[in-house]
C-alpha cells in the first residue's frame, strides 16, 4: 500500500508543475503588448508615408500634363499669354498650386526653358513642392 501512496505523491506534484504560472502569463501577455504597440506605430508611418506617395505622384503628374501641353503648342505658341503663370488644380483631395514660368533665349538664343513648379502643403502644413523643366528649340 506504501507504493500506492508514493505514486500517487508524484503524479500529483508533476500536474501541479505541468502547467503555467501566474507570472509567466504576465510576462508572456506584456511582451506580446510591447510586439502589437510596435506594429501600431509602425502601421501609422506606412499610411502617411503612402499618403505622402500619392501626392508626390499627383504633383508630378500635373506637372507632366502642362509641360506636354506648353511642348503640343510649340516654340511659337509658348506665351505666357497662352499658358498662364499661375492656377490652382485639385486632384485626390488637395488643391495643388501650379506655376510656369516660360523664360525666352534661354539657355541660348531661338530657345525657350519652360519650368513647371507644383507645390501643395501636407497634412502636418508642411510644403512641399515637385519642378520639371524642358527646353523648346525654334
Amino acid at each position: 500500500m506504501a507504493a500506492r501512496q508514493i505514486t500517487f505523491a508524484r503524479n500529483k506534484r508533476s500536474s501541479w508543475r505541468a502547467g503555467f504560472t501566474l507570472i509567466e502569463m504576465l510576462v508572456a501577455i506584456l511582451i506580446l503588448t510591447i510586439g502589437l504597440l510596435g506594429t501600431a506605430g509602425l502601421t501609422t508611418q506606412i499610411v502617411h508615408g503612402n499618403f505622402f506617395s500619392k501626392n508626390i505622384t499627383s504633383a508630378t503628374v500635373i506637372a507632366q500634363t502642362q509641360l506636354e501641353a506648353v511642348q503640343n503648342k510649340g516654340y511659337a505658341g509658348a506665351t505666357t499669354t497662352t499658358f498662364p503663370s499661375a492656377a490652382t488644380v485639385s486632384m485626390g483631395g488637395v488643391s495643388f498650386s501650379r506655376t510656369t514660368t516660360i523664360a525666352d533665349n534661354s539657355p541660348a538664343s531661338n530657345m525657350k526653358t519652360i519650368a513647371v513648379t507644383v507645390t501643395w502643403n501636407e497634412s502636418n502644413n508642411v510644403a512641399r513642392s515637385v519642378t520639371l523643366e524642358t527646353i523648346l528649340a525654334q
